[in-house]
Protein backbone atom coordinates (compact mmCIF):
# COMPACT_ATOMS: atom_id res chain seq x y z
CA UNK A 1 0.00 0.00 0.00
CA UNK A 2 2.88 2.49 0.73
CA UNK A 3 4.01 1.82 -2.61
CA UNK A 4 1.05 2.11 -4.47
CA UNK A 5 0.73 5.31 -2.28
CA UNK A 6 4.14 6.66 -3.76
CA UNK A 7 3.52 6.06 -7.34
CA UNK A 8 -0.29 7.28 -6.88
CA UNK A 9 1.36 10.33 -5.66
CA UNK A 10 3.45 10.89 -8.29
CA UNK A 11 2.03 9.73 -11.10
CA UNK A 12 -1.22 12.23 -10.70
CA UNK A 13 1.49 15.29 -10.14
CA UNK A 14 3.08 14.51 -13.06
CA UNK A 15 -0.55 13.36 -15.33
CA UNK A 16 1.25 10.00 -16.02
CA UNK A 17 -0.79 7.73 -18.64
CA UNK A 18 0.01 4.44 -18.85
CA UNK A 19 -0.06 4.16 -22.47
CA UNK A 20 2.69 2.11 -24.20
CA UNK A 21 5.59 4.20 -24.73
CA UNK A 22 8.95 2.87 -26.20
CA UNK A 23 11.49 3.88 -23.34
CA UNK A 24 14.72 2.58 -22.40
CA UNK A 25 14.47 1.44 -18.58
CA UNK A 26 16.93 2.49 -16.51
CA UNK A 27 19.41 -0.91 -14.85
CA UNK A 28 17.25 -0.38 -11.69
CA UNK A 29 14.24 -0.61 -14.07
CA UNK A 30 15.65 -3.69 -15.91
CA UNK A 31 16.61 -5.27 -12.36
CA UNK A 32 12.97 -5.33 -10.66
CA UNK A 33 11.09 -6.74 -13.81
CA UNK A 34 13.73 -9.06 -14.34
CA UNK A 35 12.86 -9.81 -10.09
CA UNK A 36 9.05 -9.62 -11.34
CA UNK A 37 9.18 -12.27 -13.95
CA UNK A 38 11.18 -14.74 -11.72
CA UNK A 39 8.65 -14.34 -9.10
CA UNK A 40 5.72 -15.01 -11.90
CA UNK A 41 7.44 -17.98 -12.46
CA UNK A 42 8.30 -19.44 -8.83
CA UNK A 43 4.54 -18.41 -7.91
CA UNK A 44 3.12 -19.60 -10.46
CA UNK A 45 4.95 -22.92 -10.54
CA UNK A 46 4.49 -23.19 -6.50
CA UNK A 47 0.96 -22.69 -6.93
CA UNK A 48 0.73 -25.63 -9.47
CA UNK A 49 1.98 -28.01 -6.65
CA UNK A 50 -0.79 -26.95 -4.23
CA UNK A 51 2.42 -24.95 -2.39
CA UNK A 52 1.02 -21.46 -1.09
CA UNK A 53 3.95 -21.73 1.56
CA UNK A 54 6.59 -20.95 -0.94
CA UNK A 55 5.00 -18.75 -3.24
CA UNK A 56 3.75 -16.00 -0.49
CA UNK A 57 7.64 -16.16 0.80
CA UNK A 58 8.62 -15.35 -2.90
CA UNK A 59 5.80 -12.47 -3.55
CA UNK A 60 7.14 -11.15 0.29
CA UNK A 61 10.68 -11.43 -1.04
CA UNK A 62 9.59 -9.38 -4.44
CA UNK A 63 7.66 -6.33 -2.23
CA UNK A 64 11.22 -6.02 0.02
CA UNK A 65 12.93 -5.56 -2.84
CA UNK A 66 10.50 -3.24 -4.68
CA UNK A 67 9.86 -1.21 -1.05
CA UNK A 68 13.35 -1.15 -0.10
CA UNK A 69 15.43 -0.89 -2.81
CA UNK A 70 13.68 -0.06 -6.18
CA UNK A 71 11.60 2.73 -4.74
CA UNK A 72 14.07 3.67 -2.18
CA UNK A 73 17.30 4.43 -4.83
CA UNK A 74 13.74 5.93 -7.49
CA UNK A 75 12.72 8.17 -4.89
CA UNK A 76 14.99 11.37 -6.67
CA UNK A 77 13.67 10.10 -10.56
CA UNK A 78 9.92 11.45 -9.80
CA UNK A 79 8.61 14.20 -8.20
CA UNK A 80 7.45 17.53 -9.44
CA UNK A 81 10.73 19.34 -8.65
CA UNK A 82 12.19 16.81 -11.47
CA UNK A 83 12.06 17.80 -15.02
CA UNK A 84 10.07 16.18 -17.28
CA UNK A 85 12.37 12.72 -18.96
CA UNK A 86 12.39 9.54 -20.44
CA UNK A 87 13.80 8.26 -17.09
CA UNK A 88 11.15 9.80 -14.80
CA UNK A 89 8.33 8.18 -17.22
CA UNK A 90 10.54 4.89 -17.37
CA UNK A 91 9.74 4.87 -13.63
CA UNK A 92 6.61 5.79 -13.42
CA UNK A 93 6.21 3.22 -16.33
CA UNK A 94 7.80 0.43 -14.56
CA UNK A 95 5.82 1.17 -11.23
CA UNK A 96 2.67 0.85 -13.12
CA UNK A 97 3.75 -2.85 -14.51
CA UNK A 98 4.83 -3.75 -11.24
CA UNK A 99 1.79 -2.77 -9.13
CA UNK A 100 -1.08 -3.92 -11.79
CA UNK A 101 0.88 -7.38 -11.97
CA UNK A 102 2.08 -7.84 -8.12
CA UNK A 103 -1.66 -7.23 -7.46
CA UNK A 104 -2.42 -10.30 -9.81
CA UNK A 105 -0.03 -12.99 -8.08
CA UNK A 106 -1.04 -11.49 -4.88
CA UNK A 107 -4.88 -11.89 -5.49
CA UNK A 108 -5.01 -15.55 -4.23
CA UNK A 109 -3.66 -14.29 -0.42
CA UNK A 110 -4.75 -10.76 -0.22
CA UNK A 111 -7.78 -10.44 -1.96
CA UNK A 112 -9.12 -7.12 -1.44
CA UNK A 113 -5.92 -4.73 -1.26
CA UNK A 114 -5.54 -6.38 -4.40
CA UNK A 115 -8.46 -5.74 -6.20
CA UNK A 116 -8.39 -2.27 -4.90
CA UNK A 117 -5.50 -1.46 -6.12
CA UNK A 118 -5.69 -3.07 -9.29
CA UNK A 119 -8.87 -1.86 -10.11
CA UNK A 120 -8.11 1.77 -9.26
CA UNK A 121 -5.03 1.54 -11.56
CA UNK A 122 -6.46 -0.52 -14.35
CA UNK A 123 -10.42 0.75 -14.34
CA UNK A 124 -10.78 -2.98 -15.04
CA UNK A 125 -13.73 -4.52 -13.36
CA UNK A 126 -11.74 -6.74 -10.95
CA UNK A 127 -8.19 -8.31 -10.23
CA UNK A 128 -9.61 -11.87 -9.91
CA UNK A 129 -11.28 -11.71 -13.44
CA UNK A 130 -8.04 -10.57 -15.12
CA UNK A 131 -6.03 -13.66 -16.46
CA UNK A 132 -3.06 -14.74 -14.68
CA UNK A 133 0.44 -13.08 -15.21
CA UNK A 134 2.38 -15.07 -17.58
CA UNK A 135 6.49 -14.47 -17.37
CA UNK A 136 8.45 -13.77 -19.44
CA UNK A 137 12.05 -15.25 -20.19
CA UNK A 138 15.32 -14.33 -18.98
CA UNK A 139 17.74 -14.08 -20.77
CA UNK A 140 21.72 -14.66 -19.44
CA UNK A 141 21.97 -10.69 -18.50
CA UNK A 142 19.21 -10.58 -16.41
CA UNK A 143 19.88 -13.17 -14.70
CA UNK A 144 23.65 -12.07 -14.51
CA UNK A 145 21.86 -8.60 -13.32
CA UNK A 146 19.67 -9.90 -10.61
CA UNK A 147 22.52 -11.39 -9.30
CA UNK A 148 24.67 -8.27 -9.53
CA UNK A 149 22.08 -6.63 -7.40
CA UNK A 150 22.52 -8.79 -4.92
CA UNK A 151 26.27 -8.14 -4.68
CA UNK A 152 25.66 -4.07 -5.12
CA UNK A 153 23.26 -4.48 -1.98
CA UNK A 154 26.06 -6.74 0.17
CA UNK A 155 28.27 -3.83 -0.64
CA UNK A 156 26.17 -1.16 0.13
CA UNK A 157 25.47 -3.42 3.88
CA UNK A 158 29.07 -4.05 4.46
CA UNK A 159 29.65 0.04 4.15
CA UNK A 160 26.97 1.15 6.20
CA UNK A 161 28.08 -0.81 8.73
CA UNK A 162 32.03 0.18 8.53
CA UNK A 163 29.75 4.15 8.94
CA UNK A 164 27.76 3.32 11.94
CA UNK A 165 31.86 1.29 13.75
CA UNK A 166 33.33 4.62 12.75
CA UNK A 167 30.09 7.33 13.46
CA UNK A 168 30.26 8.80 10.24
CA UNK A 169 26.63 9.13 9.33
CA UNK A 170 25.78 8.76 5.54
CA UNK A 171 25.10 12.30 4.82
CA UNK A 172 28.89 13.05 5.49
CA UNK A 173 30.24 12.61 2.33
CA UNK A 174 33.37 10.21 1.51
CA UNK A 175 35.74 10.15 -1.01
CA UNK A 176 35.83 6.14 -1.87
CA UNK A 177 35.18 2.61 -1.46
CA UNK A 178 37.72 -0.15 -2.52
CA UNK A 179 36.02 -3.37 -3.39
CA UNK A 180 37.90 -6.63 -3.45
CA UNK A 181 36.84 -9.42 -5.00
CA UNK A 182 34.86 -8.62 -8.18
CA UNK A 183 34.06 -5.64 -10.69
CA UNK A 184 30.59 -4.00 -11.27
CA UNK A 185 29.36 -1.71 -14.38
CA UNK A 186 29.15 2.42 -14.23
CA UNK A 187 25.17 2.11 -13.32
CA UNK A 188 25.45 -0.16 -10.67
CA UNK A 189 28.52 1.40 -9.60
CA UNK A 190 26.54 4.84 -9.16
CA UNK A 191 24.06 2.91 -6.89
CA UNK A 192 26.48 2.22 -5.17
CA UNK A 193 27.95 5.85 -4.25
CA UNK A 194 24.61 6.94 -4.27
CA UNK A 195 23.47 5.02 -1.33
CA UNK A 196 26.45 5.14 0.87
CA UNK A 197 27.14 8.89 -0.23
CA UNK A 198 30.74 8.11 -1.82
CA UNK A 199 32.45 9.93 -4.34
CA UNK A 200 33.68 6.74 -6.15
CA UNK A 201 34.51 3.08 -6.15
CA UNK A 202 37.86 1.44 -6.86
CA UNK A 203 37.70 -2.25 -7.54
CA UNK A 204 40.03 -4.79 -6.54
CA UNK A 205 41.36 -8.48 -7.37
CA UNK A 206 40.89 -10.99 -5.28
CA UNK A 207 39.49 -14.26 -4.48
CA UNK A 208 36.81 -12.64 -1.63
CA UNK A 209 34.54 -10.13 -1.52
CA UNK A 210 35.51 -7.16 1.00
CA UNK A 211 34.88 -3.30 1.40
CA UNK A 212 37.09 -0.95 2.71
CA UNK A 213 35.88 2.79 3.37
CA UNK A 214 38.31 5.44 3.29
CA UNK A 215 37.45 7.07 6.71
CA UNK A 216 39.80 9.92 5.89
CA UNK A 217 38.45 13.46 5.97
CA UNK A 218 39.47 16.65 4.98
Amino acid sequence: WNVYNFFVTYANLDKFSPEPKHIAPSTLDQWILARLNQTISLVTDSLDKYDPYTSSHAIEDLLNDISLWYVRRSRDRVGPTVPNSDDKQACLSTLYSLLTIFSQILAPFNPYISDSIYKNLTGEESVHLSDWPKALRLSKSDTQLIEDMKLVRKIVELGLSQRKTAGIKVRQPLRQITVTGLSLNDDLAQLIKDELNIMGVVWKKGKELSVSLDLNLD
